[in-house]
């Protein structure tokens, strides 16, 4: 008999601690609302018109997974930019070549529940590369 009130004590003790953690520091993913995109890498200066395309899924919540090869960090860099693909902060800037072979990326899903539909093309794989280091990279 002992023995259950020590485990409902240590469940509770595990249970204030965690209601005293500070909402600013809850992890958003843990919320359990779906993140899935599919990602799409074409060569040219848009999908419809693409001589070549890679596509893979990215899956970030509840669990990640998916056909990216490095989904675990494409995810913490998507979760850095708050899930903003114009605030993926890529490889440091270096200098690109100013030859015109242009990349466009996609992603289509949803972020957090929120759908998700992302379009831009770039000059070159190398400007690309500046904005996203993991998400693009496949």
């Amino acid at each position: 008999m002992s023995f259950g009130v020590r485990v409902v004590g240590a469940g509770l003790g595990v249970m204030a601690t965690l209601v005293a953690v500070p909402a600013a520091q809850a992890d958003p993913v843990a919320d359990g609302s779906p993140s899935a995109l599919t990602l799409t890498l074409a060569q040219g200066d848009s999908l419809e018109s693409s001589s070549s395309q890679q596509t893979v899924l990215l899956a970030c919540s509840p669990v990640v997974a998916g056909t990216h090869p490095a989904a675990a960090s494409a995810c913490d860099e998507l979760t850095a930019a708050g899930g903003d693909f114009e605030k993926l902060s890529g490889h440091p800037m270096r200098f690109c070549t100013m030859i015109y072979d242009p990349v466009t990326v996609a992603a289509d899903g949803v972020w957090h529940g929120n759908p998700v539909s992302y379009r831009h093309t770039y000059a070159n794989k190398c400007q690309a590369q500046n904005r996203s280091t993991y998400v693009f990279a496949f």
